[in-house]
Formats: C-alpha cells, structure tokens, sequence
C-alpha cells in the first residue's frame, strides 16, 4: 500500500525545516546538533503511518545532511548518503522496537506506556546513526579521531533529546483520534516546545562557554612556554654580554681565566653549546700568532676555515686581511673541532659579526649545522664585538676581538623547557628573517610554514633575540581538548530533560553568563585591534623619521686645502654660506675642546687609520652631540683626501645615559640597584682586606609589606618604599651605600667601621627611624623591618657570603618577632636549612595531599550541644614527622604557599560539610581560618565560590574565620569583599578578637556575626583582673552590636562558669575536646548528642 503524495510531502517538509532549525545550533566543529527534532519525526511518522514513509524520510535526511555539509564547509559525499541511510534504519528500528514494546490503541497516559517510549524505544533506537555516521566521519577524516568518541556521545543525545521533544508532538497533533488528544496539545505541546528550545540555547552556550575556557587555558600555557624560552634566550645575552665584559676589561685574556670565568656560566644555564674567545689578528700578524699559539698553548694550532667535504669539515684558512680564530672554547672537550676556526669564512657568521662590530650589540646568526654537529641539531651562534680603549684616544674605541656562544637549538630549548604541562603541546621556533627554507630552529618538520599554525588552538608569539625576529609558534597536539572538556554541557541536557524548572533557571544563568563572556571577547578583541593599529602607525612614523635623520658629509682636499661640505653638514654646524670654505671653517663650527680631538683623528686617519668615530659638539648648539666619522683615502698619495660624516646622535647619546641610569638604580626609590651595589661592594672588600678594616653588610626587609601592598594597593606600596628609602638614607654616612635589591628588601653597605659594634649602632639608628608614622593616601602607617648584620672578615670574605649571612640574620629577626635586629651567627645556617626543610616538605605536602584536617567541636554552653566544628590544618611529613601548625604555618605566610594551603583546608572542610548534609550532623556550622595574605588576595572572593560550587556545600553552613590583621584599615575595598563573601550565603567571623585594634565604630561596619575570644585573654580567667576586664569589655561590645561571642581555649569548669555567667553561650577547648579527625570526630558527636538528649530528659 502506497502512502499519500501530500502526507510523504509533508514528512520530508517537517524532516527538513526542523533540521535546519537544529543547524542553527550545531556542536563546534559544525558536524552534530546538541537537539535534533527530525529524529523524533522520523520516528513517530513510522509510528503513526506505518513503514511507507520511509521514502520521505530518506529524502529529508539526504536534503538536510546536504545543507550540514554546506554549513559546516564541506562538500556533499560518501558521508552524506551514509548518514541519511542510517537515519532512515533509525527510524525503521525504533518503530518495530514501539511496536513491540506498545500498543498504540493506548493514548500514553499511563507511566508504564510513557516510560516505555520516552525511555527505552526514543534512547536504544537512537544509538543507530551515530554508531554508523560517526565511524565513517572519522575514516572520512571529517571527525578527528581524538574527537570520535565526543562527536558519538553529541550525536546520541542529540538524536535522544529530539525525540523525546518530537514524539509526544508528533503524537498530540497527528495520532487518531484527533479528539482524544486535541484536549491534552497545550498542556504537552507548550511545555515541550519551551523545554526543546530553553534545552537547546543552554546546550549552545554553555559548549561555547566551554571552549573559550579550553582556549583560554591553551593561551595562558603558550604564554607560559613562551615565557620560558624568552627568559632562556635573555639569559644566554646576559652570559655574553658578561662575557663581552670581563674580555673588554682584561689587559690579556689567558685560557685559564677565560675558563675560570665562563665555566660556572655553563654550569648555571644547561643547553649552551660553548662559549669562545676569538681575537682579532691581521694577515701580517697571522703567522706569529699561529706559531706563538703552537709554541706556548696549543700544538699544531693553526688558523681554519669550514669546509664540509673534509673529514673534520675544516682546513687551513685563506689569505685574508683580518681573522677572528677561536683561541678559546669552554667546554673544550666537546668543541674541539672548532678550536682555530675563523667565523669570518662562514657567510652566515659573517654577516652576524659585521653587524656586531658595527652596533657593539650581541648579533645571532640564522640557523645553521654546526661545525662540531654530529647529528642533525640546528644551531645558533651569537656574537658580542669586544672593544678596547686606543692609545691615541681614551675615548675612541678599537676592536680586540669577539666573544661567541653557540647552542644547539633542540638542547637549550629542552634545558629551558622543564616545565612543560602535563597536556600535549607543539612548539615551533623560526627565524622570520632568515632565508626561506631556513627558518625552522627547532620543532616539528614543516612548522615554519605559515598553515601549521593555523587551528584555533595555536597561536604565534614574537620573541626578538639578538636583532633577529625570533617566533614561538605553538599549537595543541591531539587530545589536547578532549583531556580539557567537562560534562557541564551534557549535564545541562539531562537536566533539561529531567526538571524544566531547574533548566530554566540555569538556563537564566547560564546564558547571561555567556553573554557577558562574549561581551568581554568582543571588548577585548577591539581593543587588541587598536592597540595593533596603533603600534602600526608608530611603526611607519618610526620608519619616516629614519629616512630624514639629520646627517652630514664633508671632504677635504690635502694637496689644495679645500673644503667641500653637503647641505646637511652646513645646516647642522651653521657653516658660513660662501660656497668655498676651509678646514679652518670646520674647526671653527666645532667647540673649542672638542677641535684638538678632530685634528688628532685626522692625522690619525692621514697615518693609516680606519673608521675613526668621534663625538664633538657644534658651537651653534653645544647641547648637541654630533658624531664624526673620518677616513683617509690615498693617505700620502698626490690625491689624499680626507673624508667624513657627522650625524646628529643627541637622542642617542642620551638613551645610552638613560640606559645606565636604569641598569644601575632603582626606578622607584633612586637608590642603587642589585647589580649596582655589587659592583661597590666588591671594591670595598678590595679596600678593607688591603686596609685590614671591618666593613659590615646590613639587610633590610620591610614587616608585613605585602599586606600593606594588597590591601591598600601596589600605589600606596610605592609610597610607602619611597619615605622608607628617604629615612633610611638619612640614617648613614656619606661612605655608607644603600641600595634596593628588590620588593621590599634594601641592603646597607658599612665600610671603614672603626668597631664592629658600630653596625648594631647604625640598625638601631634605621629600627628608630620607622617610630613615626607614615601618612599615604589618607591612611596612617607605622613601618617597621627586621635587620640582619653580617660582618667582614668574621661572617664571610665575600659580598655573596655576606649578603647570604645578613640575610639569614634577617629571617633571625623576623623569627624573634620581627622590628629588630640580630648579628649572623653561626647557628643560623642550620634554622635557615630547617625552615628551606621546612618549606620544601611543605610544596611537596600540598601537591600530594600530605594536608589533612581536624576538628575541635564548638559547644552551646545551655544544654552543652554541639553546634559547629573549627577546621585546623595538620601536616604529618615522611621526613619530618608530625609537623606543628606553629611551624609550618608561618613559612606558608612568607613563602606564598598560603594561598594553596588555604584553599586545600577550605575545599576539605567543604567537603565534610557536603558529605554532612544528610545526616544527623547537617545543622553543625563548620568554621575555616582564613588568612590575612590569603583573604586580601585579589581571586579570594572569586576561589571561594568556585569550591563552594564544586563541593556543593551549602554555604549557609560554612563559616570564614578572619583576623583583625586581614581587616587593616577597614578601606573600601575589604569591606566589598567582606559583603560579597556574605552575598553568597558564608557566616564571617571576626577571628582572635582582643589582639588588634578594633573599635566599636569599626566593628559597626563589618558584615560580621560573631566575635571570636582570642584563647589569650581566656587562659587566665577568672583570677586575672586584665583578662577579665578585656573578657567583659569584648561581651558587652558585642551585646551592643548584637553579635554573637564564642571563646576559645576552655579548658578549666571554672573558665566555662565565668563566661557563662556574663552571657558567652559558645565555647570550644580541651574542656569539651581537642581537635581530632573526620572519623573520632564524627563518634564524639553522636556519643555528646546522646548524651545531651539523656540530660534533656532527665
């Protein structure tokens, strides 16, 4: 029997209208709908008409798999039939399943019917398609195979959700008889039609939400990697340019020195190849300095050239007029192929050393196999000229040499890149400026080209190194999404399906969510566009005022002593206008002091010099610098002349002056920097040992500076670092050199101290120094700093022992409490290896869960019941052994690790809570310390809710236990984050109450409920009248305030009584209990319950 034209018309219509509905909300990458009606009308058309429809079932199919391919931007194939055909068995199957599982004369108004179709039938006959599309998608290459198994699970739901949308649509307008089901169509349709497409927009924003997340972590690891490979390439200019240094300042540089000097370099910074001293020998000078090489150091040392047929890829160098031979190589045991090799034979090293020589900055080469390569490794040599001072002129400069440091690109970037994540990454380093096919320096075949970055988990990052433009390209390795993805999507489906209440609701959330995230994209990718555009203009005005810059050029005839000079030399030394003009002229445009300097360079340049460069200033502007450059062509021919330029370097003299303010002071305070007050050190612990005096080193850090910057702003902490340094400045001699060597560390350099007590005498000075307070923006501070003395010779004969000792001083002070000073003694070296023990054991204890919790339950002192726990962190060590919280929570403080440690004990105790919920200890409030560092972190708010969301706490039940200290101030901005935390639901309690400085006006203000009695003040109760008055005065500023007072530290009946009596219901201490874990906890909490409800009936 033949269905109707019109009804098969019908079916294929709906297939198709409603599919490229779903199309509108396909999974990225655009192969699966997370709602797909047309499988629901497929199958309630084969339901409710029989098997004849399947024509207009594979018709609609083939058409909307069509358009998919389209919109997803491919070509109609193989897979378009495949995909059709498996929705039409679909359809078969789920058909003959109903009718077997159903009758249909039944009007599915029975649980047992509904279930059936909506449960079994719609969810096993959907597993159809996907288990046949998707492994041909994926041999098609359309799926990633690492995707195959996501793709399936999109595709099944899809399929189930539409389904379980369409069929009971399906069934209340088109099943028979029409009147029995017309009643029931609002009633099931609306609500069907409001789920589908709440269900639908849900699913689409919470998968976007989804991967954005996934990119935005692939982002912050490429930044990461990025960084890494940046921080290791700085560090091999730095190495050279030290290097560059210690040559420059060498009268004679000897193997042994230059071994003694770069040897720990290599030992610090793994990956570099070597590094060499290559100095600069003229063609005259070759054959002595080869013999004298043979004679005195190297036998059979002779100057080579590269030559890749020879066995040992080199032989004897050509005649040229100069050579840069490698006289040095550390380490020499794997560089000794290279030992006498002339870079200037090499054309790729030869261009990196003209550069060099010309801008005296380190040069890289482009990629190339090295002379000592045995493998396939690419490398990179980088290149520093090295300069001495002329005996003509001290402040012209001549060439002594060049220093190098080769490295084998795939080895320094594994030294660099240790700490790669666990998730698969790619990376790719290319020389954008090297010559085509040469610009891949380590990673993958093929990576320098342009599409093998181009996925939307790649990204490329611009590293400059050594004038050479340098590109990370890294990109994500299969599976590297898949390990990222969660089930937060799939879970708003079934909720979707479940409860349309719930799904509404999230559904609410959710997308505005979404949509602010998208907001923010938006905002951030015009911003990012501007910002572009704008260093693009500033690009080509750069480029434009290269063109024009100011310089001149003059030539000088010998033989007739005439002068002619260009435009541009007349403008910029205001020379007279007549058209012929001499020597004398030139001179006289030229200050005074600097004419002699002129006159020297062009005899010099007249007797055989090169090149001579030279700075002068023009008398029509004696602010500005001009550099002459002179030569001689034909020196003492019948033609000599003398030839030259001059250019205007004013504003690059001056950022050379700006640049050695910067690498020697800080920015901040104007004080001497690090490098700085190393350099004065070592030369006056070259003093004191010649004088045989005392010199005493001073290390200074700032008490609680990290509070102060975090809680009132990195601002406020500049102030407050500037009037620190000016007190401390006023606190020493003229001799005395103080310095910051970063944060809030400074460093006091004592020399020619007369006694050794003198130094105690100075840190007395500074510690008195800090007694006023100190006004920032508006708040009133009183700084104070632990010193740390170290003295010379006792303490140590070096600036690196001393500094080490002063400081291991310092955290002596900071351990007696901080606003002192402690002299170095011996014994402090073991505290200072205890705590790095200490702190080490303590990384290694949060990162493996070594951090468990007990509690001390809190009792109501009326009927001694339970009411809520305090959660203290405990540390059991391997190593150490039982670690007291007294220990190891001061060095989390210091070290930074509080943050981690503090949301390890929160998420713990939210977990108990959780686990609480249902069962007899669901009314207890668990109490979490909360430290000051920690709370004034600027993702404290923001960490909190992700775990509260995480664990499922219920936050009505969790209480955030937080000192005087975090609450300094009380500015505006603790008070937010105070009324945000309240905002989700937390109790706050105001922790050790009594210590600091609150006042009843401060305390009026803070979203607080409970006060807690710092165990000081309760230990001496009652016979203590102190502790006493302090314990009435805290009870009746809270009555006041209407807050709730919990003591701790109960430990006698008689303290219980005292506090009772004068209105403190709450208490916890060894009296009730001391803090045990989750399982003696929860058996001293049934067994008190029992016992309360005994006393309560008795």
């Amino acid at each position: 029997m033949h269905a109707p034209k019109r009804t098969l018309l019908a079916i294929a219509t709906a297939y198709v209208l409603t599919g490229w509905i779903a199309l509108q909300f396909l999974v990225p990458d655009g192969y699966v709908a997370p709602v797909y009606p047309p499988a629901g009308i497929a199958l309630g058309a084969l339901i409710l008409y029989g098997w004849r429809m399947w024509p207009a079932i594979l018709v609609g199919a083939l058409i909307t798999n069509v358009v998919a391919t389209a919109h997803a931007g491919g070509e109609p194939g193989f897979a378009v039939l495949v995909s059709a055909l498996g929705a039409t068995l679909q359809a078969l199957f789920g058909a003959w399943l109903a009718h077997r599982l159903l009758c249909f004369a039944d009007p599915l108004d029975t649980p047992r019917s509904i279930a059936r179709l909506l449960f079994v039938v719609a969810p096993v006959s959907s597993l159809v398609n996907a288990s046949l599309s998707v492994p041909v998608l994926a041999a098609l290459g359309t799926v990633a195979p690492d995707e195959q198994a996501f793709n399936w699970l999109t595709w099944w739901l899809g399929d189930t959700l539409g389904a379980l949308i369409a069929l009971p649509l399906m069934f209340v307008f088109l099943a028979q008889p029409a009147d029995l089901w017309r009643p029931r169509r609002a009633a099931v349709a609306v609500p069907l039609l409001i789920v589908g497409l709440l269900t639908a927009l849900a699913f689409d924003r919470l998968q976007r939400a989804e991967n954005l997340r996934v990119e935005t972590q692939f982002e912050r690891e490429s930044e990461h990697l990025a960084t890494l490979v940046a921080k290791r390439l700085d560090n091999q200019i730095d190495m050279l340019i030290a290097i560059e240094r210690f040559a420059a300042l060498q009268p004679r540089i000897t193997r042994e020195g230059f071994r003694s000097f770069v040897v720990p370099l290599l030992a610090r910074h793994a990956g570099t190849q070597n590094f060499t001293w290559n100095p600069l020998v003229t063609h005259e000078k070759r054959a002595p300095f080869e013999d004298r090489v043979w004679r005195t150091d190297l036998a059979g040392f002779r100057i080579l050239e590269r030559d890749d047929s020879a066995p040992e890829r080199t032989r004897a160098a050509q005649a040229r007029s100069q050579y840069l031979p490698i006289l040095y190589v550390e380490p020499l045991d794997d560089n000794l192929a290279v030992l006498g090799l002339d870079p200037l034979a090499i054309e790729l090293p030869a261009r990196a050393i003209s550069e060099t020589r010309s801008r005296a900055v380190p040069v890289a080469t482009e990629g190339f196999v090295l002379t000592q390569e045995r493998a396939a490794q690419r490398g990179v040599v980088l290149y520093q000229a090295v300069y001495g001072r002329t005996e003509l002129d001290a402040n012209a400069r001549q060439l002594r040499g060049i220093v190098s440091s080769a490295f084998r690109m795939d080895d320094a970037l594994g030294a660099a890149l240790t700490e790669l994540p666990d998730r698969r990454m790619q990376l790719c380093l290319v020389d954008l400026a090297a010559a085509q096919g040469n610009r891949r320096l380590s990673g993958p075949e093929g990576c320098e080209r342009a599409g093998w970055s181009a996925r939307t988990l790649a990204r490329n990052i611009a590293i400059p190194f050594a004038e050479r433009p340098w590109e990370v390209r890294l990109r994500a390795a299969p599976g590297y999404a898949e390990d990222l993805r969660t089930l937060t999507a799939w879970a708003a489906i079934i909720v979707g399906v479940i409860a349309a209440g719930v799904l509404a609701a999230f559904l609410l959330m959710t997308s505005g969510h979404a949509r602010r995230v998208e907001r923010l994209v938006v905002q951030r990718t015009r911003e990012l566009a501007d910002a572009s555009e704008g260093l693009r203009a500033q690009g080509a005005a750069l480029m434009r005022a290269q063109q024009i810059a100011r310089m001149g050029s003059f030539e000088f005839d010998t033989a007739t002593a005439t002068l002619q000079c260009s435009d541009g030399l007349r403008h910029l030394l205001a020379l007279p206008a007549r058209p012929e003009l001499a020597y004398a002229d030139l001179l006289d445009a030229l200050d005074a002091t600097d004419r002699p300097l002129v006159d020297r360079a062009v005899s010099a340049a007249r007797n055989g010099g090169q090149g001579i460069t030279l700075d002068c200033r023009p008398m029509c502007a004696p602010a500005t610098t001009l550099q002459f450059v002179v030569e001689c062509e034909n020196p003492g021919g019948p033609d000599e002349r003398i030839v030259g330029t001059a250019q205007d370097v004013t504003v690059a003299r001056q950022a050379e002056a700006d640049i050695q303010q910067l690498a020697h002071y800080d920015a901040l305070t104007g004080l001497p920097n690090r490098m700085l007050w190393g350099i004065r050190a070592q030369a006056a612990l070259q003093g004191a040992r010649r004088h045989e005096d005392a010199l005493a080193v001073l290390f200074i850090d700032l008490d609680h500076f990290k509070t102060v910057n975090d809680s009132l702003g990195h601002r406020s902490g500049d102030a407050l670092l500037q009037s620190v340094a000016s007190r401390l400045a006023g606190c020493i001699r003229d001799e005395d050199f103080l310095a910051r060597i970063g944060g809030d560390e400074f460093v006091v350099l004592l020399p020619r101290l007369h006694d050794q007590n003198d130094a105690d005498t100075v840190a007395r000075k500074m510690l008195a120094s800090m007694g006023t307070p100190i006004e920032i923006e508006g708040h009133l501070l009183q700084p104070s700093m632990s010193i740390g003395i170290a003295l010379f010779p006792a303490d140590g004969t070096d600036a690196d022992t001393l500094l080490k000792h002063a400081d291991t001083a310092m955290y002596a002070a900071k351990s007696a409490g901080r606003n002192t000073m402690r002299r170095f003694v011996e014994s402090m070296n073991v505290q200072a290896f205890e705590r790095l023990t200490i702190e080490n054991g303590l990384r290694r204890a949060i990162e493996r869960g070594e951090i468990s919790l007990h509690y001390q339950p809190q009792f109501d002192a009326i009927d001694d019941r339970a009411v809520g726990v305090e959660a203290l962190a405990r540390w059991t060590s391997p190593q150490l052994g039982v670690v007291p919280p007294d220990r190891f929570i001061p060095v989390a403080e210091e070290s930074g690790m509080i943050h981690a440690l503090g949301e390890l004990v929160l998420l713990q105790a939210c977990q108990l809570q959780r686990r609480w919920q249902n069962g007899p200890n669901a009314h207890l409030l668990v109490a979490v310390n909360i430290s000051a560092l920690q709370f004034t972190g600027q993702d404290f708010v923001a960490s909190v809710a992700a775990i509260l969301h995480e664990t499922g706490a219920d936050a009505r039940r969790i209480e955030l236990e937080i000192t005087e200290t975090a609450l300094m101030g009380h500015g505006p901005e603790q008070l937010e984050r105070l009324e945000r935390l309240r905002a989700l639901g937390l109790t706050l309690a105001l922790d050790d109450f009594g210590t600091g400085y609150s006042s009843l006006g401060r305390l009026n203000r803070l979203p607080i409920t409970r006060l807690k009695l710092d165990r000081s003040f309760v230990q001496h109760l009652p016979s203590d009248a102190d502790s006493a008055a302090i314990a009435n005065a805290t009870l009746s500023m809270a009555r006041a305030l209407k807050l709730e007072v919990i003591a701790e530290g109960i430990e006698t009946e008689a303290q219980k009584a005292y506090l009772f009596a004068r209105g403190c219901r709450l208490m916890q201490g060894y009296l009730y209990s001391r803090p045990l874990p989750e399982e003696a906890l929860e058996a001293f909490l049934a067994e008190a319950a029992q016992r309360a409800a005994a006393d309560e009936h008795i």
